[in-house]
């Protein structure tokens, strides 16, 4: 037992900025007796999971009592000024919607080796503004491991960290686009047409879907033949070409990998476009590893030993 006796002060409305309500966040205290290590494991007294961010929630005094009992304090060892219940009110922060734009586009940017003016994001439905838990310290933002993003719509989670913790999770919707120079028809181009660079003009696209779909160079055009009639204004695709590239890049595609007479499979996603036969770069759907593989079907690539 502890001959030290101590006094502590809570009010009806308290405010806090950690994930949990610690005591010393919350209570004066009056340090009669109480030497310094006390006093630090009083003040670092867990009592209980804060609120949300600008959210409140209630504290009784019978669990303000327990909580430093179960420290090895007797009733008669300190006296709680406090009601009977309290509110306990987490303070909150604010991060602007350009800033977790700036680091979206940076890590796009980043990832698919691009300048940004190339990169086109278009917002969908965000709020001017996120709500996250006060407090002094930088915080940083990253993206949640789990998180992937596509051309067209998406909803990224992004973890506000700080000292290492993930204190809140933020949801960016977006449409991610490319501009690219493509080739669009200056004329109807009927089927079995021998392509003619004449019969297209460059233009530049956004473009939010397959973007290696279109085609953005007349190398190795020559003499190919479009498999389907093209409308004057209508884009070249690979899909109109007779004999086109099998795998696009992003298609999702079975990789089989054969190890001491063992055969496995997994999927990968394709980070070139290729025909049958070609050398292909693909990316590891789990760990982001990339690999070389033969692209053997539309479908399906073979693993190529290093």
């Amino acid at each position: 037992n502890f001959a030290a006796a101590f006094e502590l002060k809570i009010e009806q409305n308290e405010f806090v900025e950690s994930a949990d309500i610690y005591l010393g966040e919350i209570a004066e205290f009056n340090e009669a007796e109480l030497n310094s290590e006390q006093l630090i494991e009083l003040r670092n007294l867990k009592v209980a999971k804060s609120p949300q961010p600008g959210y409140q929630k209630f504290l009784n005094k019978v669990l303000v009592e327990l909580s430093i009992k179960n420290l090895g304090y007797d009733t008669a060892d300190f006296r709680l000024k406090m009601p009977k219940q309290i509110t306990i009110e987490r303070k909150a922060a604010y991060i602007d919607i350009s800033k977790v734009r700036a680091f979206v586009e940076e890590k796009l940017t980043e990832a698919f080796k691009l300048d940004s003016e190339k990169l086109v994001i278009e917002e969908l439905n965000n709020p001017k503004s996120y709500q996250i838990a006060a407090g002094n310290g930088e915080y940083e933002l990253q993206f949640a491991s789990h998180s992937h993003f596509n051309f067209g719509n998406n909803n990224l989670i992004i973890e506000v960290v700080k000292d290492s913790v993930v204190q809140n999770r933020l949801y960016y919707r977006f449409k991610l686009g490319i501009k690219k120079q493509v080739f669009r028809s200056l004329k109807d181009l009927h089927y079995n047409s021998t392509l003619n660079r004449n019969d297209f003009e460059i233009v530049e696209k956004v473009i939010y879907q397959n973007p290696d779909q279109l085609v953005s160079s007349w190398e190795n055009m020559q003499k190919k033949e479009l498999k389907t009639t093209l409308k004057k204004g209508d884009y070249l695709s690979y899909q109109l070409i007779k004999n086109p590239y099998l795998v696009q890049w992003g298609d999702r595609l079975k990789v089989t990998i054969v190890k001491n007479n063992v055969v496995l499979s997994s999927y990968v996603t394709a980070r070139e476009r290729g025909k049958l036969g070609d050398e292909i770069t693909v990316e590891n759907e789990n760990s982001g590893y990339r690999f070389q593989v033969e692209v053997i079907s539309e479908n399906e690539v073979k693993y190529l030993s290093p």
